[in-house]
């Protein structure tokens, strides 16, 4: 199930710029971001269907004086998502964790059943959110931030069980996205490639590696592919910061001084 959402501008949301008003930072970063909140719309069923239900939710949440909608997404029962918040904005949705939590609403309330559509389209968000933030977010029902009966008694227990969705697959190999492996190493192309009069690509990439572990000091004109005397001075400093001392800082790089280069 790919994500869809409804922007702003399409179902009609007031301008930002237009309400001075102000409840938390124009911008978080999604590296903030650490938790997932389910929310319902209070005691009452909600009947109200299409653009109508971000709609309403916005009225009520300027009378209470804030910028917008609180939350960042709202859900409908057909399985529609819209943008409230969005990604990168605090959200106005549970004291305390409006920033480091996304908080989402799925438009039903008091006793009033999910739609699997709602429910899948409510977990195919969570996982866009992993995806975004890089990790797997915990997911929390609104109470387990604040003392409140929101999300009701139906969605918390979805929210516990997991938050499953009939139909709806979880990206292979979980929600977040794996580590990059780490690069290795190039290999050691030989003590023979170093030294006077030596013009290779490997003395160019010598020169890069000491430059990116901060020994860019010793270049007047950045590494090139022939061997110099900043070459060696800067090799010699790498390899007594490594704590050698003697013939292990000659300043000629052997296969360990390239190995700890290249880490």
């Amino acid at each position: 199930m790919s994500v869809s959402i409804i922007s702003r501008a399409t179902w009609g949301a007031k301008p930002w710029d237009n309400d001075p008003r102000s409840d938390g930072p124009a911008y978080v970063p999604l590296s903030s971001r650490t938790e997932f909140f389910v929310h319902y719309d209070g005691a009452h069923h909600v009947t109200k269907t299409g653009y109508a239900v971000p709609r309403a939710i916005e009225a009520q949440h300027l009378a209470r004086g804030w910028s917008g909608v609180g939350y960042h997404f709202v859900v409908d029962q057909a399985g529609n998502i819209y943008e409230g918040r969005g990604w990168a904005r605090a959200g106005a949705h549970c004291p305390g964790h409006n920033v480091s939590g996304i908080g989402v609403q799925i438009a039903v309330g008091g006793d009033q059943e999910p739609s699997e559509a709602a429910l899948a389209a409510c977990r195919a968000l969570y996982d866009e959110a992993c995806r975004k933030t890089g990790r797997t977010l915990a997911k929390r029902g609104h109470r387990d931030g604040i003392a409140t009966q929101c999300p009701g008694s139906k969605l918390y227990a979805w929210v516990q069980a997991g938050m499953p969705a009939k139909g709806y697959k979880p990206p292979t190999g979980g929600t977040a996205p794996k580590p990059k492996p780490k690069p290795t190493a190039p290999a050691f192309p030989g003590r023979d490639q170093f030294g006077p009069g030596k013009r290779n690509k490997h003395v160019t990439r010598l020169g890069e590696a000491l430059v990116r572990k901060g020994y860019g000091r010793f270049y007047k004109i950045g590494p090139g592919p022939s061997w110099s005397d900043a070459d060696r001075n800067a090799v010699r400093a790498f390899q007594r910061a490594q704590g050698w001392t003697g013939a292990d800082a000659d300043g000629y790089p052997g296969p360990e001084t390239w190995r700890r280069l290249f880490a």
